[in-house]
């Protein structure tokens, strides 16, 4: 110590080499001393009394890691970034708007004249096609926005309170790893991760049974409304299709595609979630929630700066 350790507001020195001690000396605080050496510290903790353990910990707890309050909310932003993103997908799948392409389907279909026939059974064809795609797209749908509402609306699992007294020999080594790198938040994501995998696994398996039907359906009811687009072009001696009849094959060729890129982009989403969610697994609670308030305020930003358009429109 010379004489410029009097201006400075602290200096430092190294106790033995085998037992590495930090003392830092504040004009304020006074001396404060740290363990430079983990194997060290883990042994000054062994010989505290477990009160006293305890204490060390729940302020290392309050100076490292962020307040319960910031870890639920980044669980529970985690959980609703995964699902809003399956609703989100099954809901796209919910195509009403088919509904009414059937109707007119069925009326240019009777409207046909007799001699119609290949027009008549093709777009029949068609037509069985695509309900029946489209069915098992919308049972997809439901399913998936039953999972997902389900799993958005369920509170977290009650956490289990940690005490020294029932931790056992595990108290130091959890304490610790806690200390060092936030384990048990991260614990309770992951275990949280591998469970929504758990919980989107039936849905994936139900999409992957009813893959080959909806994209067969859907070729086929695409590659029929072609015929009978091009029936009365390529085939000489037959009677003209009518317009009414081919502007609904137009229809039913884009309602194919509309139902086969659906049900893709809903696997698509799914499997893209769940990767995301994977490779989140490891983010800290206080990036996590601070994202999240991000996002909530540019949301809200976003609804304000339209609904002000919308009065200044009225």
């Amino acid at each position: 110590c010379g004489p410029q350790a009097l201006h400075t507001p602290t200096f430092n020195f190294t106790a033995q080499k085998a037992h590495p001690i930090l003392v830092t000396f504040h004009p304020t605080f006074g001396a404060m001393v740290s363990v430079t050496s983990f194997p060290f510290a883990v042994l000054l903790l062994t010989l505290l009394s477990p009160l006293a353990r305890a204490e060390v910990f729940s302020d290392l707890a309050d100076i490292v890691s962020p307040p319960p309050s910031v870890e639920s909310k980044a669980l529970e932003s985690k959980a609703d970034a995964f699902w809003k993103v399956v609703l989100s997908a099954a809901d796209e799948m919910k195509m009403s708007e088919h509904l009414k392409l059937y109707e007119d389907t069925e009326k240019a279909i009777a409207a046909l004249p007799a001699e119609n026939t290949y027009v008549r059974e093709a777009l029949t064809d068609v037509l069985a096609r695509l309900k029946r795609a489209d069915a098992m797209v919308l049972k997809q749908g439901v399913q998936s926005s039953s999972v997902a509402s389900e799993q958005l609306g369920a509170a977290l699992q009650g956490e289990s309170i940690f005490s020294f007294f029932t931790g056992g020999q595990n108290f130091l080594t959890q304490a610790l790893r806690r200390f060092v790198n936030g384990g048990e938040y991260q614990d309770k994501l992951s275990a949280q991760v591998y469970q929504r995998q758990a919980d989107i696994l039936p849905v994936l398996r139900g999409a992957a049974d009813s893959t080959s039907n909806v994209l067969a359906d859907s070729r086929f009811a695409s590659k029929r409304s072609f015929d009978v687009l091009k029936y009365d072009i390529y085939n000489k001696g037959v009677p003209k299709t009518p317009q009414a009849a081919k502007d609904v094959a137009n229809r039913l060729v884009d309602a194919t595609g509309e139902t086969r890129h659906r049900f893709m982009s809903f696997i698509t989403q799914t499997v893209n979630g769940i990767s995301k969610d994977f490779l989140g697994k490891n983010d800290g609670a206080a990036a996590t929630s601070a994202q999240s308030s991000l996002h909530e305020a540019l949301a809200r930003a976003e609804a304000a700066d339209r609904s002000h358009k919308t009065i200044v429109d009225i």
